[in-house]
């Protein structure tokens, strides 16, 4: 898809960090945005954002987790915009945090709510649309931990890897079915976000909120995603990607040596050996 001018991209996730890099990448492309997001102000405050530099947004507040949301979100798509284009299912939690049989299960459900179901619907509630249309881009965010997994991190490593697992079945089947619709997987490594803080969302229903800053790992996370990369960096590598058809998606070429190893070891048939965070 080269031309974007004028077409429609829907980000979820899409108040803050990855998400909010999209919008922006994509309103410069002279795009029409539906942004949605869970957080009703910032949600508010981020379309005004984008409106203030001439972007035609339409804002949507959605809790990806809830199928139904997420169908009045492609509902309101289309009857605000009269069609999509680009669908990016990027919102995202941290989810439970520690070694993983001491994981509550409410840590495991949080993530998998979002970050998986929250995928999983937003490619039923809008990829028969864009099927139908003979037009569209999927993107699915997952991350480097998607590729290799990282440890005290199992819900959200978990959730990464059925997306990149999805999103693979999903090129697939388009493929076969005839379709020119597009996907890519979106597998960063460590994006300046709020994804440390994720758990100002958690779910009042779930009991006790699980703060990823508990992990064993957790400052040195933290750390790691305070010192990231921008995610207008990687936003402007998700538009080359739709115009150049690319499935991976990664922050740097370099990450590439990230699922190379896992191939090195399934060969060796060695024990996993953990990817050099420094890199990432």
């Amino acid at each position: 898809m080269d031309d974007l001018s004028g077409k429609v991209a829907v980000v979820t996730g899409g108040a803050s960090g990855i998400g909010f890099g999209f919008a922006e990448a994509f309103a410069t492309e002279g795009m029409k945005i539906v942004l949605a997001d869970i957080e009703a102000a910032a949600l508010a405050e981020a379309a005004e954002k984008l409106r203030a530099t001439g972007a035609d947004v339409h804002d949507v507040v959605t809790d990806v987790s809830i199928e139904d949301q997420v169908i009045d979100l492609a509902t309101s798509t289309y009857g605000h915009f009269g069609t999509a284009h680009i669908v990016c299912n990027n919102a995202g939690v941290g989810g439970g945090a520690g070694l993983m049989w001491e994981i509550p299960q409410s840590g495991w459900d949080w993530a998998f709510g979002v970050n998986f179901w929250g995928v999983l619907h937003g490619i039923r509630a809008f990829v028969p649309r864009l099927v139908e249309q003979g037009e569209g881009h999927v993107i699915n965010t997952a991350s480097i931990a998607g590729l290799k997994a990282l440890p005290f991190m199992s819900p959200y490593t978990a959730t990464k890897h059925a997306v990149v697992g999805i999103s693979e079945a999903l090129a697939f089947e388009l493929a076969l079915s005839g379709s020119s619709v597009k996907v890519s997987v979106l597998c960063p490594g460590f994006i300046r976000t709020r994804l440390m803080d994720s758990d100002r969302n958690w779910p009042a229903d779930l009991g006790e909120p699980q703060r990823a800053e508990d992990s064993p790992m957790g400052e040195v996370v933290r750390a790691l995603v305070d010192g990231g990369k921008e995610p207008s960096y990687l936003a402007q590598r998700v538009v080359s990607a739709v115009r150049t058809d690319r499935f991976f998606i990664l922050s740097d070429d370099e990450h590439a040596v990230v699922p190379e190893s896992r191939g090195a070891e399934a060969r060796a048939g060695s024990q996993p050996q953990m990817p050099d965070v420094g890199i990432l």
